[in-house]
């Protein structure tokens, strides 16, 4: 006979709300400090970088703005730039004479 596997029901301060499931995902990877789309480490507000400058980049085209005004996302996208070309620079090989 076949042993029965039966999911673990979460208990906590989410479970009695009368919200969706995928609200409920949402809130608890938010209170982790967690990405609430994919998982990941929160950067500010409820996402990680990836997911703000998608949201960012939605945001600009559905109001159809074409300036940018350099906010938080702007800046943390331009550090990670800058941090990721720095981390290329220490394990390239050096080129060939």
């Amino acid at each position: 006979m076949k042993k029965k596997h039966y999911r673990v029901r979460i208990k906590d301060e989410f479970t009695d709300l009368s919200v969706s499931r995928q609200r409920r995902y949402q809130l608890r990877r938010q209170k982790e400090g967690r990405c609430i789309v994919c998982g990941q480490p929160q950067v500010a507000g409820s996402f990680c970088l990836r997911h703000m400058i998608a949201k960012r980049e939605v945001s600009r085209r559905r109001l159809g703005l074409t300036k940018r005004n350099y906010s938080l996302s702007y800046r943390l996208e331009e550090m990670a730039k800058v941090a990721q070309s720095a981390r290329g620079r220490r394990g390239a090989k050096p080129p060939k004479r």
